[in-house]
């Protein structure tokens, strides 16, 4: 197919006509069946040219940063999940003692001699864990619409739990070699502060600041951020001080993100998002009102946009801050789980 044929296919794929009305019954804003559901989504619009031209304008001084929060222990513990297991066993059959090197001629290579007396200890590990226990990619099959409770392409609940999503799962993410893009940052909190607008506490909900779509463009244009098809887009609310001051406590349930909007929704759909991220746990303002907009089943269950939650952005923020841009390499490769629903991400940043 020529560059220009790609070229149509993917301004066509940009269409606001692809989305079902807001107003419908059972899921508003998806783009099945007009595009024919994916196991990788939106990132279909992630094409080889994009990722080696996200290397060569964002790769400088080659300065790289994880962007995860440690998987066991967890790296925070809402909603009552499980902080995992971590057991290591030993798995060799020899006795725990140390070799005697001096019962041993080495020179003469006798491996038949050194493998009697020699005794060395070998290792596995096991970990348990709730994919949604830190850092974590939310796949397709994670959060459905609230009133249908149909899932991305008109998956059902039944067909998760029996694991009958055929190539659906996060696996199909691991399998094209995950996302390798351009990462973009919007800084809320750094923006509040260079404008002198209240900065908001990360734990509250309303916030005395809103990030609605108004504000939304205004820090894009502050920070002179141009987004591009095939981008991340990741919101820094300063969330990562409040992991660590409360990582132990299972009862917050309460933060502030990007406010719910249609607006902002076509605003990710035709600029050609290809996945969002944050250092929150939700991205969106939490709780949701019942009657209220939901961005996690539109960008999961309706347009197949991954969500990246509870990022570690301190550090990058203040890359971005000391190089006066805020963009760089997003590199992540999530797990290989068949029929998976989550993974953590393995997300580095580089500069």
């Amino acid at each position: 197919m020529s560059s220009t044929s790609d070229e149509d296919l993917t301004t066509s794929l940009l269409s606001l006509s692809h989305l079902t009305p807001s107003s419908h019954p059972s899921h508003p804003f998806s783009s099945w069946p007009s595009i024919p559901p994916n196991p990788i989504g939106r990132l279909i619009l992630l094409t080889p040219e994009i990722t080696k031209n996200a290397m060569n304008e964002c790769i400088k001084t080659g300065k790289r940063f994880s962007l995860d929060w440690s998987i066991y222990p967890s790296g925070a513990r809402m909603y009552g999940r499980s902080c995992g297991k971590h057991v290591i066993k030993r798995v060799d059959k020899g006795p725990s003692t140390k070799n005697d090197s001096k019962s041993i001629n080495l020179d003469n290579n006798d491996l038949e001699e050194i493998e009697k007396n020699t005794f060395h200890p070998c290792f596995d590990d096991f970990i348990e864990i709730n994919t949604q226990g830190s850092t974590q990619w939310d796949y397709f099959l994670h959060y459905s619409y609230p009133k249908s409770g149909l899932f991305y392409g008109g998956l059902t609940e039944d067909k998760i739990k029996n694991e009958d999503t055929g190539d659906f799962g996060i696996s199909a993410i691991a399998k094209v070699g995950g996302v390798q893009t351009r990462g973009i940052l919007l800084d809320i909190p750094l923006y509040l502060s260079k404008n002198n607008l209240p900065i908001n506490s990360p734990l509250s909900n309303p916030p005395i600041t809103k990030l609605n779509f108004e504000l939304f463009l205004k820090v894009l244009n502050f920070f002179k951020i141009k987004p591009k098809i095939g981008d991340v887009l990741i919101i820094r609310t300063g969330f990562e001080n409040s992991i660590i001051e409360f990582k132990n406590d299972i009862k917050i349930n309460s933060w502030w993100g990007i406010e719910q909007s249609s607006e902002f929704i076509k605003w990710i759909w035709e600029n050609g998002i290809v996945a969002v991220g944050t250092d929150n746990p939700t991205f969106e303002n939490w709780p949701v009102s019942p009657n209220e907009l939901q961005l996690h089943p539109v960008l999961l269950s309706g347009m197949g946009i991954m969500i990246c939650e509870l990022l570690r952005l301190d550090e990058i923020s203040k890359q971005c801050e000391e190089l006066n841009r805020w963009e760089f390499f997003f590199s992540s490769t999530p797990l290989m789980i068949e029929h998976g629903i989550a993974s953590p991400p393995n997300a580095v940043a580089i500069f």
